[in-house]
Formats: structure tokens, C-alpha cells, sequence
């Protein structure tokens, strides 16, 4: 069990030290957004941990200085091979095929294990309706900035959108921190791609009445301009849990009374990693 100070329980093997990280990009997204925004990033920090090594700024060989917007066509696919992160166990397959591009959208049907399959980009691959990382399908208004192209390693995006379940019309609000990170080489079942590392750190104040709270989840792509999508895809979720504590209403979290046996914690949830294993393109 890990402790946030005197208050907040949180389901790990670590110590958290409040606000100490490693890396100054880290300590800069500490500092910045407001105090919910602020404490889903330092949650986020101290689940996942800030990378040990800076990534290559300098584009290989052949690549540009800064990556534009890929050209999307009809019947473009990629198919992933899919494993749990913690267990490394695989899971089924994820195939998607672009149906239609037009009016500033993506049209893209894919097999997946949360949400009904049917995704909205717009054409920067921003999401307009998708399922998040390990909840239902949403609408988005203004897209979620997955990507801000053209790409270039160093530069971030910090946004707020809502997302709103199509099922009965809640909304609920997402912050978005993203940043390129540099470049790596990195090796799927599809080949060997040079491609960027992107990382978003999201909050979505999604909630279910007495059951469960926000969720905190860090997310990797790594972009290859060859492929015009993700060659690998990471992302881990936390979301809080309100199932045996005292006093559930959602937002309420009870800190600092010494007895934390039935306070709300953050529950680690699925971790899933994906990586491309064939694709065709135009």
C-alpha cells in the first residue's frame, strides 16, 4: 500500500514523496493546470515513473525535422497483436479499416475489446469519438489531441475537451497533457520502424455512483510517417474506487483522519500494450 502523505491510499509497493520526481519535464508538468489537474499528474507520475533516458532529438536519416499530417485513404488497415502488460499473456487481435474519409473525418471500424468499434478521427488523427483507454466509447467536442502535427521531438499540448457517453448524454470533462518525446527505433511483429514516441497523461472525470471515480491514465504511441499511424501503442489506467469506503459521493475523497481502512483508493486497472503486425497503406 502506498500513502499520498497522511491521506489518500493508493495500491503500489513505493513511497511517494509528495511532488519529488526525476526529470525536468516531469517537475514542469507538476507545476502546471489546475489543483485536480495537478493531482492526476503526480498520480500518473508515480504509477507509471518518468523515462531514465532522454530519446534522440535528431531525426534519422531520411526522416523530416518535423513530421506532417499523414494522407488517410479508404481501405487503408493496420492490425495489432495485443498482450497484458503485467501478465504478458496475449489478447485477441485488433484489425482496423479505414471506411471513409471525407468532411475534415476518418471513418474507422475495428475490432476492440471496449466500446462498440466504431471510431471518429478528425484528419490529424485527433480523436472525435472513441473509446477511452479502458472505458466505453465517447464523443468528444473539441477532438482529443492525440496528435498536435506537425510533430517535432520537444514540443508539448495541454488541452481540456468533453467527452460525452452516447448511451444517456453525460458529460464529463478530460485534461490532456501530451508531448513528443524524440526518436526510436523500435521493433513489431510488422518489422523495424524509426518512429516518434509520444506520451499523453490524461484525467477524465468519468464516474459511476458509489462505485468508481476519475480515472488517471498514461498513454504511449510511438508514430511512424511510414505507416501513418502507431507502430506500438501503450496505455495503463488507474481510476478511483469508492466500493467499500466511507462516504461515496462522487469527488469526495476522505484524507487525513489516520484511519484509512475505508477510505476511496486508486485501483490499478488493464494495461495493454499493442504492436503492429501488418498494414497496408497508399
Amino acid at each position: 500500500m502506498v500513502n499520498w502523505g497522511n491521506g489518500l491510499p493508493l495500491e503500489g509497493t513505493m513511497t511517494i514523496p509528495f511532488l519529488e520526481v526525476a526529470m525536468p519535464l516531469c517537475r514542469r508538468r507538476l507545476i502546471e493546470g489546475t489543483t485536480m489537474r495537478l493531482f492526476a499528474l503526480v498520480l500518473a507520475l508515480s504509477l507509471g515513473g518518468c523515462a531514465a533516458t532522454p530519446l534522440p532529438q535528431v531525426p534519422p536519416a531520411g526522416m523530416p525535422a518535423a513530421v506532417p499530417a499523414p494522407k488517410i485513404a479508404e481501405g487503408d488497415s493496420w492490425t495489432y497483436r495485443v498482450h497484458d502488460g503485467f501478465t504478458r499473456l496475449p489478447r485477441e487481435d485488433q484489425r482496423f479499416v479505414v471506411d471513409r474519409v471525407g468532411g475534415g473525418r476518418i471513418e474507422v471500424a475495428g475490432a476492440v475489446e471496449r466500446g462498440d468499434g466504431a471510431q471518429v478521427y478528425d484528419l490529424e488523427w485527433n480523436w472525435l469519438r472513441r473509446a477511452a483507454t479502458d472505458l466505453q466509447t465517447f464523443v468528444y467536442s473539441p477532438a482529443y489531441p492525440a496528435f498536435a502535427f506537425p510533430l517535432a521531438p520537444g514540443k508539448s499540448w495541454h488541452a481540456k475537451v468533453t467527452a460525452t457517453d452516447p448511451r444517456d448524454g453525460r458529460r464529463f470533462p478530460v485534461w490532456i497533457d501530451g508531448a513528443v518525446l524524440g526518436w526510436e527505433r523500435v521493433k513489431v511483429p510488422a518489422g523495424e520502424f524509426d518512429a516518434l514516441k509520444i506520451e499523453r497523461v490524461v484525467s477524465i472525470g468519468y464516474w459511476e455512483y458509489s462505485a468508481r471515480g476519475e480515472s488517471i491514465i498514461r498513454e504511449y504511441e510511438w508514430y511512424s510517417p511510414s505507416v501513418k499511424w502507431a507502430v506500438k501503442r501503450e496505455a495503463s489506467a488507474s481510476y478511483l474506487s469508492y466500493v467499500g469506503s466511507i462516504g461515496t459521493e462522487p469527488g469526495f475523497v476522505r484524507v487525513g483522519d489516520g484511519d484509512q481502512s475505508g477510505a476511496p483508493k486508486f485501483v490499478r486497472d488493464d494495461w495493454l500494450i499493442y504492436e503492429l503486425a501488418s498494414f497496408s497503406v497508399r
